[in-house]
């Protein structure tokens, strides 16, 4: 005769089974490291807020016929594709929620904000005119806000580029999300810039300011000398100028929500 002991341990080791189960159904998508779809060849997808406030077009991911992936600029009553946004970063992810577009209100301009590595969002803009798209200046608040800083990291030798992962570096950038986050008029938005760097040999509190955090971090027995983490947060007001030109107007901090 079965033993009630084993009955009730069945009874456990089977629960542990469907909550594990659950939990790896549940949490694993979340914390995927890219966000994935599979499309058919010529099929588009509008991105997230992708459709222009005029409904003249649409931000659209998807596969042309030779089963090359992109993000494009869509005739939105046709369904014709315009032509392909090159400058928008595609090399990470594939589905359509994994992109969000900025319309200004008057239609004219867009914003494009993807992930071209898991912790860097990049934010591009276009010009909409006589149905091509022209890249626009991208303003950079971090140089605006805080000048001394961005002068000890060139002093420091400078950013490696994105595509250089030089470990030798005195300041590396770790993270970045650069995106608007509000359109106040048909040429001036708010953009949001957070970035995460680290930072050898010096303490840049001083440089920061309000605009951002230092920790100072124990340095490893193989990269001897005073090791950084420095965050910068800020939000600032933006214009367009001619030329497809931009300018930053002001900047204020923001404070790194704990």
């Amino acid at each position: 005769m079965t033993s009630v002991s084993f009955v009730v341990e069945n009874i456990r080791r089977s629960i542990r089974v469907v909550v594990i189960a659950y939990l790896a159904v549940v949490l694993v998508p979340n914390i995927r490291a890219t966000s994935e779809y599979d499309y058919k060849r010529g099929e588009y997808l509008v991105v997230k807020d992708g459709k222009s406030p005029d409904k003249k077009f649409s931000i659209v991911s998807g596969e042309n016929q030779k089963g090359e992936f992109g993000v494009y600029l869509m005739d939105a009553p046709t369904k014709k594709i315009i032509g392909k946004l090159e400058k928008v970063a595609t090399d990470l992810d594939t589905a359509p929620d994994a992109y969000y577009a900025h319309w200004s209100p008057d239609s004219k301009h867009v914003a494009i904000s993807s992930r071209s590595d898991r912790h860097m969002l990049e934010n591009v803009i276009y010009r909409i005119e006589n149905r091509r798209a022209y890249l626009v200046e991208t303003p950079e608040l971090r140089c605006r806000a805080v000048p001394d800083f961005c002068q000890i990291v060139k002093e420091l030798g400078g950013l490696p580029s994105p595509d250089n992962d030089d470990t030798e570096s005195k300041v590396r950038q770790t993270e970045n999300t650069s995106e608007i986050v509000e359109w106040i008029s048909p040429t001036r938005f708010v953009i949001s810039e957070e970035s995460q760097f680290q930072v050898r040999t010096r303490d840049l509190t001083a440089a920061l300011g309000q605009y951002g955090e230092v920790e100072k971090e124990t340095a490893a027995a193989d990269a001897p000398g005073d090791f950084y983490q420095v965050s910068f947060n800020a939000e600032g007001e933006c214009e367009l100028l001619p030329g497809d030109k931009s300018q930053v107007l002001s900047t204020h901090p923001v404070k790194k929500e704990h």
